[in-house]
């Protein structure tokens, strides 16, 4: 494995490139492989210190793993039968869904106990979800079609968020704020993007045009998604919550998708040169740069802060990779 130090020198050189002019393409950063030989991970996701992701061996039901970057030690979270899928991570809690008991159910894990919580166990499927603090969230068919169900940890709570006759998916959740696509304008519009505060138990719609907007990623005020407005691809857009603005983050040629977004920076997939290469906004300079130099796909990025992970399939297999910029900012 890599040492940080050296990805270090690595940043910092690009640093130097950058100030001495703006390049026509994302400077390049290859990162360091933190998932073990063997293994077959899927899905990872980043809070803080914490990189989880799906494994799933051949002939062996997946689990969910966690990866510690301040021990360089990982080990499996749910040891469990039946599979266990899309985890996310927030600070010490850990949530995926899971269908030990015959259906998909959402459960959480408490990395500095070590204790694992059944949050949702309808016999309904509970699918997608998403942690931030005490709120998690997720896709849920308990009323026939998909909805947006939330629980609390702080009161142990569950409400329903969104319960419209049409379909509600892929929610995301930051502070008391909850982000999803949602389909009640019609297919013609194929996908919105909604919000709903927790706080002042309001909902607006963050982005509603023809065509599709989806795969929102929330952070603070800010929204990204997936937006197909042009008709030729898809484009990558920001909506500002304070300031009610939206702008262009990527509208490149070739089709940009999967958008996550942790404070001043952006990531999402790239196509622009053929394969999926993920690429970086620092929002504050408007430096990009691209989180790989290989020339296999890369795809399923998530970042924290600073640390950015993703799939890479280079070396003819599945592997997490890890950016981690911290010391030296993309600007």
């Amino acid at each position: 494995m890599v040492a940080l130090p050296a990805l270090a020198i690595v940043l910092v050189v690009a640093l130097v490139l950058v100030q001495s002019g703006t390049p026509a393409e994302p400077l390049a950063i290859d990162g360091i492989r933190i998932s073990p030989a063997g293994s077959e991970p899927a899905y990872p996701t980043i809070s803080g210190q914490y990189v989880v992701w799906e494994e799933g061996q051949a002939g062996v039901d997946a689990q969910i793993w966690l990866y510690n970057l301040a021990t360089n030690s990982s080990h499996p979270l749910s040891p469990h039968p039946g599979n266990q899928f899309a985890p996310a991570v927030s600070g010490d809690r850990v949530v995926w869904q899971d269908r030990r008991n015959g259906n998909w159910d959402i459960y959480l894990y408490n990395i500095t106990t070590g204790a694992e919580t059944p949050v949702c166990t309808d016999p309904a499927k509970q699918v997608r979800p998403r942690i931030s603090g005490d709120a998690i969230v997720w896709t849920d068919y308990r009323n026939g079609n998909p909805d947006i169900y939330r629980y609390d940890l702080g009161t142990g709570t569950e409400q329903p968020v969104c319960i419209d006759l049409a379909a509600q998916w892929a929610p995301d959740v930051s502070g008391d704020r909850i982000v999803w696509e949602d389909y009640r304008e019609g297919y013609v519009n194929v996908g919105d993007i909604y919000l709903y505060n927790i706080t002042t138990q309001q909902e607006q719609v963050v982005v509603s045009r023809p065509r599709a907007q989806w795969s929102p990623s929330i952070s603070g005020d800010r929204v990204v998604w997936q937006d197909y407005r042009s008709g030729t691809s898809f484009d990558i857009y920001l909506a500002n919550l304070t300031t009610g603005s939206e702008q262009v983050i990527s509208a490149d040629p070739g089709r940009q998708w999967l958008p996550k977004v942790s404070g001043d920076l952006v990531i999402w997939v790239d196509s622009r040169k053929g394969g999926w290469t993920i690429t970086a906004c620092n929002l504050t300079s408007g430096a990009r740069h691209q989180f790989s130099a290989g020339t296999t796909d890369q795809c399923w990025p998530e970042v924290s802060e600073n640390r950015v992970v993703w799939m890479d399939y280079r070396d003819h297999q599945n592997a997490v990779y890890l950016v981690d910029l911290a010391g030296a900012d993309v600007s």
